[in-house]
């Protein structure tokens, strides 16, 4: 294909700082519980050592400012849009007083054409503490719930227990209380493995709380290889377990999205057919001679910007600690935009040999920085396919779709058209 590959460039991480749409701040990496499958638990490598404690004020606050006089300096270029700030642990209501303080100065600053909303991933522990200040801010909520007593076994806390009961009971709380708040901001996240299934936790939060689950196999990124068998014996596919259910097609009905075959056959329209537009300006332009950069690795900060608790700044609080674009201190920030775009493209640009000869050159997913052997001297792209390989998923999903035809209706006016 040799396509010719367009390079990240320093004005292009500005431009996304400009229009940044989410900070994520690691107000604490201290966590109540000790989930066997943490990832940043005994499973996995590449954070740095936790146990250090909270984010400063300062260093939030310097985040903040240094972002604001981008703002004002580039109010003519920049989007008049929300900004996401999200809160991350380690458990993040652990450090609620921090997260107070933070909201508080953000709303100080008064910024034209930003409104700043909140959202944070909780274990649910702390919930009966702070239920209050969250819904009083209309905080987007992500509780991570695993199912029955037995499906939530390996979350557990410093002594081996099961938090289910507490969990439960305090989600129960915030419901009861808050009724409007728990419909429109309220949602969970179940993480898969083998000592519960799809089919066990849709049902248990769907009949104990209206809700649908997000449903998350364990992360295979980063693995220490002393664990690996450990791993294995955990993990559990999503499609297999789905597979063993009782009823697999009502099952996968009501997960729609969820369902593996389904988001498959969903990511085929978008890419394939022809008829799918991320925005208006594609309608005019083919996008297919516009110049890409290769893989799928974000450009940094064109989805979001995340603190670590010791001020590293990364584009993604899903990668490694040793891929930091900056720092901030409690003095300054530390960024260079000419240097971040020129450490981006070296990463990138590694599997250059590969994306020449893939099928997906131009509707690549995989993030380099999600590669475990991205410093070896010969790494491999996860997601490379192949014309035969593309085939075969081609076949696959014209057959899914001939056994499942109203789906096609479905996905195109409840997904796409939607979105």
């Amino acid at each position: 294909m040799n396509e010719h590959f367009l390079k990240i460039k320093g004005n292009d991480i500005k431009s996304n700082l400009v229009n940044l749409s989410q900070i994520v701040f690691e107000v604490t990496d201290v966590c109540n519980l000790r989930c066997k499958y943490c990832g940043y638990g005994e499973l996995y490598e590449g954070y740095d050592p936790r146990g250090r404690g909270n984010l400063s004020l300062k260093k939030a606050c310097n985040i903040l400012d240094y972002l604001a006089e981008l703002w004002k300096e580039n109010i003519g270029t920049s989007l008049s849009q929300p900004i996401r700030l999200s809160f991350y642990g380690g458990e993040p209501l652990m450090n609620m007083m921090l997260i107070k303080e933070i909201i508080q100065y953000a709303e100080s600053l008064n910024i034209t054409g930003k409104r700043f909303y909140y959202n944070m991933t909780t274990n649910g522990l702390l919930l009966i503490k702070h239920m209050d200040y969250l819904a009083e801010k209309e905080f987007e909520l992500l509780i991570s719930l695993d199912g029955n007593e037995k499906d939530h076994s390996y979350r557990v806390d410093h002594r081996g227990r099961n938090s289910h009961k507490q969990v439960v009971e305090n989600i129960r709380l915030l419901k009861q209380k808050f009724p409007d708040y728990f419909k429109k901001h309220v949602d969970f996240n179940t993480v898969l493995h083998n000592m519960n299934s799809v089919e066990s936790a849709h049902n248990y939060i769907k009949n104990n709380f209206g809700k649908e689950t997000k449903i998350a196999s364990l992360n295979n990124s980063g693995i220490r290889k002393d664990k690996v068998n450990e791993f294995i014996n955990m993990f559990q596919n999503k499609d297999s377990s789905i597979d063993k259910s009782g009823n697999r097609e009502k099952l996968e009905a009501e997960l729609f999205l969820e369902a593996p075959r389904t988001r498959q056959l969903t990511n085929y329209f978008y890419m394939f057919s022809g008829n799918m537009f991320d925005n208006y300006s594609s309608l005019f332009c083919d996008v297919n001679k516009i110049e890409i950069a290769p893989t799928g690795t974000c450009t940094p900060f064109y989805k979001k910007m995340f603190i670590t608790v010791t001020g590293k700044i990364l584009q993604c609080e899903k990668i490694n600690h040793e891929f930091a674009m900056g720092r901030v201190s409690d003095d300054k920030v530390e960024m260079d935009f000419d240097h971040i775009a020129e450490i981006a493209n070296d990463y990138i640009f590694r599997f250059i040999r590969q994306c020449n000869t893939c099928v997906y050159i131009r509707r690549c997913s995989q993030c380099v920085f999600q590669i475990d052997e991205i410093n070896s001297s010969d790494p491999k792209c996860y997601s490379y396919t192949s014309d035969k390989s593309f085939q075969n998923s081609i076949n696959e999903n014209l057959d899914f779709l001939g056994k499942n035809p109203g789906l096609y209706k479905k996905i195109m006016k409840d997904v796409q058209i939607r979105n």
